[in-house]
């Protein structure tokens, strides 16, 4: 009897640790889960937050005429023609003879890109994969258009001439090659020429050509950073930059790779509210493969289950196009402020060519003084900024610049055929052929 009632007490004691343990589980689980989504409303509230504290703030016009009308109905609207630090157009279909460098040592050869519907790095990844190289043997000047016909040098390193002449790619054509010992590094350009076709504007007859014939009378335009540098189709590059700078790794990724936005397809959609849920490996799936950057990112964090280091695996001028872009929201802020002012170069102004500048937020931020300096100053404050947020561990440090406020427009012209006029001018570097076309298109408050 003894010996039976100690086993059922053993027995007891047994039953009683297994379901504490188990109550325990329960217990833990049940707070991570509450955790989880504690964690994930709060930062579901940060993101919903910043992008309704961060729209687009190109708002401001120099002119209160308007012609209204379309643009990129087709690529063939948006004709984009580099131009070289020599001053050399390379125009659509037609072939340029560099001559070759008379020592060359077999390092470098150049090449004219010209590309229909592809992105510059799109299309310089798919050359690379067809000549057997990594992307990193190629560089190039600046990003054109994807929606567009451009031209653009390219440089590449051990590559064989015969293999770029072999290239074949729908969309993309290779020609005017040139042995060379120089690279091509960002920003070996002088600008770009830009024809555009505006389709079905607003005004007809005589009140466009009037119209056409006082907006082409600008000399210069306010030098906004356009909308490709926030993104065309989601334009949160800026606000992803934000949260890096405040290192917040978690919400950053999941505004890019996650929070599905009215202009999503459905099945990106599908595969951003799969991240916003933590289905990272069903997200990946779901993720078509044009999207590479973001499937490379939820495969990282897969990996590591760190959010930074996700971020980590994009190429570093990819990840240095996230701060870029939040340091061009607030030299738009800027631009916007000193507007009330006019752009007339003022005491404590920062000059370049005469043209008053204003500040590219960054670890070495040089401010203007004056009213310039008082715009500069607010706007740091307001976003709480500091030198060292720019410099971020690992990722990359951005020493800060000066910027043009407004910039000049070289040779405008215009011509009118059917339903549509053309706008031809040339921009020198690092600026928007948008940012002068919302002077024509766009109706002003």
């Amino acid at each position: 009897m003894t010996a039976n009632i100690k086993s059922l007490f053993n027995n007891l004691v047994i039953i009683m640790y297994i379901l504490i343990k188990k109550r325990k589980e329960e217990s833990e689980k049940n707070l991570k889960e509450k955790l989880k989504k504690y964690r994930k409303k709060l930062r579901d509230s940060r993101i919903k937050e910043k992008l309704k504290e961060m729209p687009l703030n190109m708002n401001k016009y120099l002119s209160n005429l308007y012609t209204g009308g379309e643009i990129k109905k087709y690529p063939e609207d948006f004709i984009v023609e580099e131009i070289t630090p020599e001053g050399i157009i390379l125009e659509v279909g037609k072939s340029i003879k560099f001559k070759d460098e008379k020592n060359w040592k077999g390092n470098y050869i150049h090449f004219t890109l010209e590309k229909r519907n592809w992105t510059t790095l799109d299309a310089i990844r798919e050359i690379a994969n067809r000549v057997g190289k990594q992307r990193k043997h190629f560089g190039f000047a600046g990003n054109k258009d994807k929606y567009a016909i451009t031209t653009q040098r390219v440089g590449c390193f051990n590559v064989k001439l015969e293999d770029l002449m072999k290239v074949k790619i729908k969309g993309i054509v290779l020609r005017d090659f040139q042995k060379t010992n120089k690279k091509i590094r960002l920003g070996d350009l002088w600008g770009n020429r830009f024809t555009i076709r505006v389709r079905n504007p607003k005004i007809k007859g005589e009140e466009l050509e009037k119209t056409l014939n006082e907006l082409c009378k600008l000399k210069y335009f306010l030098n906004y950073y356009g909308i490709q540098r926030f993104g065309t189709t989601r334009p949160i590059t800026h606000i992803v930059g934000k949260f890096i700078i405040e290192r917040d790794w978690e919400s950053a990724f999941h505004l890019y790779c996650g929070t599905p936005l009215p202009y999503d397809d459905e099945k990106s959609k599908l595969a951003r509210e799969l991240v916003d849920e933590e289905n990272f490996k069903e997200a990946y799936k779901k993720f078509p493969r044009c999207f590479f950057y973001e499937r490379r990112m939820i495969k990282a964090y897969i990996e590591t289950e760190d959010y930074k280091k996700a971020f980590m695996i994009l190429p570093p001028y990819l990840r240095c196009m996230f701060i870029n872009a939040y340091q061009s929201y607030l030299f738009n802020e800027i631009i916007n402020k000193r507007y009330e002012y006019g752009f007339e170069p003022l005491e404590g102004d920062i000059l370049i060519d005469n043209i008053p500048t204003g500040a590219l937020f960054g670890y070495k931020t040089k401010f203007a003084s004056g009213i310039q300096g008082e715009i500069e100053r607010e706007i740091y404050e307001r976003e709480y900024l500091k030198p060292e947020d720019f410099k971020i561990e690992d990722f990359g440090s951005f020493i800060g610049d000066r910027r043009k406020l407004v910039e000049k427009i070289y040779n405008m012209k215009y011509w009118i055929e059917d339903d549509s006029y053309i706008l031809q001018f040339c921009l020198k570097k690092g600026s928007y052929a948008t940012s002068v076309l919302r002077e024509f298109i766009e109706k002003k408050d």
